[in-house]
This record gives structure tokens, sequence and C-alpha cells, in this order.
């Protein structure tokens, strides 16, 4: 098996454009992420953990958004064990069919994370059976890393909300597709439809939630970890930086010419406009993170920002697109 990776700054979706590349459609990291719909708002709480408070800023749907985008026959397949879930994969792999896998890093050496962190998409590609390890590819890394086969086992299963995980695997025997201007105005139009229209605890509504949530966020414990762990969600882990909003940026400048509405309606210029609220939000919660008092205005500002530039951005793609 010859292996298709090229290092990437989203995890899903440079694995997804690993496998699609495998299989015989060549795109960008960001062209795949603005495929899949990524943009996203969610914001979860998970009482009695290290991390009480999440924010995460990209689609919970991203991966089988995607394949659906493109017409691709998609499902993820999930096992009740370990033991079966293993022998799934070594036999996809010995047919010479890569895997796209979720996992949770805490449980692969080379990331060293003492935080579980699930719902993390890595592309399986060989399995060395003399040293009972599996060589995967993973985002920005430029070489296959050799994971042992128990901590590999270990890291497909996952019960922590809101990624939970049972050995999900995707390893299809072919994939038949191409890029066309419908998919991708398609693609928009839906990012943008479930940014407006989330629940209290998705989308931008889930921005009000969060405000509302701050004097909670004040009072725990370890709200500088909160701070911290925002921060890092949104800027440092695999977003490509400003919640992804950068990396669907550049997605939208790229299809401009197969979709002028794009242009014409200076979606890539809101988008950037965003995409710096929410780096300007990331850098507040950073400080914040390093301060005696909880900076309560200071971040209810810097989300209010991101939701009046974000907000922008959807009713001109809404408008443009429907």
């Amino acid at each position: 098996m010859t292996h298709c990776h090229r290092p990437g700054r989203h995890c899903g979706s440079s694995a997804i454009r690993d496998l699609l590349e495998f299989h015989g459609l060549l795109m960008s990291e960001a062209c795949c992420f603005g495929l899949g719909a990524g943009l996203g708002i969610t914001y979860v709480e998970i009482p009695g953990t290290s991390s009480p408070f999440i924010v995460h800023v990209r689609s919970m749907g991203f991966e089988e958004k995607v394949f659906n985008t493109l017409e691709v026959p998609f499902c993820w397949t999930s096992y009740s064990n370990k033991p079966s879930a293993s022998a799934d994969l070594y036999q996809a792999l010995h047919e010479n069919r890569p895997a796209l896998l979720l996992t949770d890093i805490y449980h692969l050496p080379y990331f060293g994370s003492s935080t579980h962190f699930p719902g993390h998409a890595i592309v399986a590609w060989l399995r060395d059976e003399e040293r009972n390890e599996v060589l995967v590819s993973d985002t920005e890394r430029p070489d296959l890393i050799a994971v042992a086969a128990n901590n590999l086992a270990d890291a497909r299963f996952s019960t922590a909300p809101p990624f939970i995980h049972h050995g999900n695997m995707f390893a299809p025997h072919a994939i038949d597709t191409s890029v066309t201007p419908e998919r991708v105005r398609q693609a928009i139009f839906d990012n943008a439809y479930a940014l407006a229209n989330g629940n209290r605890f998705s989308g931008l509504a889930a921005l009000e939630t969060w405000v509302g949530e701050l004097p909670r966020w004040a009072v725990d414990e370890n709200w500088r970890w909160s701070l911290r762990f925002a921060y890092q969600v949104i800027e440092k882990r695999g977003t490509g930086g400003a919640g992804f909003r950068a990396m669907y940026a550049d997605f939208l400048e790229e299809v401009g010419d197969m979709l002028p509405a794009v242009i014409h309606a200076n979606l890539v210029e809101l988008m950037r406009s965003a995409a710096a609220s929410w780096s300007d939000l990331a850098e507040t919660l950073k400080q914040g993170s390093e301060s005696m008092v909880f900076p309560f205005v200071e971040i209810k500002s810097a989300i209010n920002h991101v939701r009046m530039r974000e907000s922008h951005y959807v009713k001109y793609a809404l408008d443009v697109l429907t």
C-alpha cells in the first residue's frame, strides 16, 4: 500500500482528504473541510471532570457530512468490544483498504496527553504483525507513526461526550465521486443554516448560552484551566487557527471561481473578519487564564463580537445561496 498522507491542519479534514486521495480524488484540506460543513459551535458541560465547561468550534457530524455531500455511501462501523474492532481493522489493511478511525488522543503514546480528547481522526495504513503495531498518519506529522496494537485498540473506544465512539471505522473498497459547483453550494448553505438554526447548545445560539453561563465559570475553582482549555480548543488543537474559520475562509476563496456568488457576496472577507474575532476571543481567554481575577466583562465582549461577525457572514451566505 502506498500511503497518501500530506501534513495538514485538522485531524478530520486531513485524514479524509488522505483517504479520498488514495481512492483517486485529489483536493486541498480546506476544500475537504468546507465540503463537510465543518464550522460549528457547541457548548457542553461535563460536571465532575477536569474540564467541566467545553466549547467546541467544529460541527459534530463533519466526517459523515463530507461523504454525504460527495454522495459517497458512508456509515461508521462500530463494535461491542476491542478484539472484534481490531480484527476488522486488520482484515481491511490486509485487503489494502486504509481505514479512517476515531480515537482518543489520551491513549495514543505519541501525544503524551494527560487529558482525554476523543473524536480525533487518524488513518490506519499498514499492520506490522511482527512488532504487533499499526502504522497510522496523523494531521501535521509528516511520516507514518507506529502505534502498539493495544494502545490503538484502547484509543478507538470513548464514552466521553460529546465525541462517543465504539471502535468507529470506515474502510471503503472504492470511492467514485467529484467536486461540483452544486455540491459546493449546498455545503456552504448547509453550514450557514446549521449555525443559524441550532438549539441553545449549538450554533450561534450557543454563544448566548456561553455568555449566560460565565458567572458559573467564574466561581469554579478551576476556572483558569477552563479558560486555557477554551483558548486551546479555538486556536491550537488542530483548528488551523481562529476556530477553523481561517481554513474555511481559504475554502471559500478556493471555490470562488467555481461559485461566483461567493465572491459577489464578499463571503471570503466576511469569514476572515469572523476568523479575526475568534482569534481575539482566544487571546482574551488565554490572558484571562493568567489573570488573578476572572475577566467577565472582557470575555463577554469578545464572545458578543464573535456572534456579531459570524451572524453577519451567516446572513449573507443564506441570502446569496438560497
